[in-house]
C-alpha cells in the first residue's frame, strides 16, 4: 500500500513537472526589447571607463545581473548628454548615500568613438563603446538619449524615450524625479506559489537565497516552521513538499529571503 502511494506521489510530481515546462516553454518572448518585462539584450562592448574594474575589457549586461540597472544611449559629441552624464553620476552618488544599490551603465555611439575623454572626465559610470558590428543601439532599438530600466533578472522595468510623454531629462527637477522614481520602483518581487501535489514553486532571482516556511494553522495566527533553505540556479524554481502529502496534510507556505 505505502509503495503504491509513493508511485502516485511520484507521477504526479511527474506529471506537474512536465506540465510546467511545457508551459515555459510555449511562452512567448517579448516581441520588443522596449516592452515591460523583456530582457536585455546580449550585446558585449569594450568599456573605456578607466575607473571601473573591468577597464579595457569586453564583456555585456550580464555582468550587472542581480541589480537594478540603468542603461543609457548616449553619444559623446552631444553636449545634452554631457549634462545627462553629470546628473547620472549625481543620481549614482545620491543611491550610494542612500545604501541603495543600482548598476549605471552608459553606451557610446560608434559616431562618438574619437571624443571618449568627453565622458571618462565627467563620470565613473562604466561606459561601453558601441561599434556598427555590435550595433548595441540596433539592439536595444533605441535612439540617442533614450533610457531603459531593468530589474535584478534583466528584464525591463521601464522605458524612457527621448521626447516621451514623461519628462526625462536628468538637467529638470521632473526628469530627475521621474528617473528615480522608475528606478526605485524597478526591483523584482519575488514571489510563491503552491501547486497540486504540494509543488511550491519559487519565481525569484538567481543566486539569491530564500526559505520556505510551512504552517498547518488553518487560522489567522499561523505558527510558522523552517521547511527549506535553498540558494536559487536559476530565476525558478520547484520545491516539492512531499512529507506534507505523504501526511496528507494541508500545508500553508511563505517564502523569505535570506541576506
Amino acid at each position: 500500500m505505502n509503495y503504491m502511494n509513493t508511485l502516485r506521489v511520484f507521477l504526479a510530481i511527474m506529471t506537474l513537472s512536465l506540465v510546467c515546462t511545457t508551459a515555459a516553454q510555449a511562452q512567448a518572448p517579448p516581441g520588443s526589447p522596449k516592452e515591460p518585462g523583456s530582457p536585455w539584450p546580449e550585446w558585449e562592448l569594450t568599456d573605456f571607463q578607466p575607473k571601473s574594474l573591468r577597464f579595457n575589457e569586453t564583456y555585456g549586461l550580464n555582468h550587472f545581473r542581480g541589480r537594478v540597472t540603468l542603461v543609457a544611449l548616449l553619444a559623446t559629441w552631444c553636449s545634452y548628454c554631457k549634462g545627462q552624464l553629470e546628473k547620472m553620476e549625481e543620481l549614482k552618488k545620491e543611491f550610494e548615500a542612500n545604501r541603495i544599490k543600482v548598476n549605471f551603465v552608459v553606451i557610446n555611439i560608434p559616431s562618438g568613438a574619437s571624443l571618449k575623454d568627453e565622458f571618462t572626465s565627467r563620470s565613473s559610470i562604466p561606459l561601453f563603446q558601441d561599434t556598427d558590428l555590435e550595433d548595441a543601439f540596433g539592439l536595444h532599438q533605441g535612439d540617442k538619449d533614450d533610457y531603459y530600466i531593468y530589474n535584478e533578472r534583466g528584464e525591463l522595468s521601464d522605458f524612457f524615450p527621448f521626447g516621451g510623454h514623461r519628462e526625462s531629462d536628468l538637467a529638470s527637477t521632473e526628469g530627475y524625479a521621474n528617473i528615480k522614481q522608475a528606478i526605485l520602483d524597478a526591483p523584482f518581487q519575488s514571489r510563491l506559489s503552491v501547486d497540486t501535489v504540494t509543488a511550491v514553486k519559487i519565481d525569484g532571482i538567481e543566486g539569491r537565497t530564500y526559505r520556505i516556511d510551512y504552517s498547518e494553522n488553518l487560522g489567522d495566527k499561523k505558527k510558522w516552521e523552517p521547511l527549506k533553505t535553498l540558494t536559487l540556479e536559476s530565476d525558478q524554481f520547484y520545491y516539492f513538499d512531499l512529507e506534507g502529502n505523504r501526511m496528507h496534510k494541508r500545508r500553508f507556505y511563505r517564502i523569505e529571503e535570506v541576506p
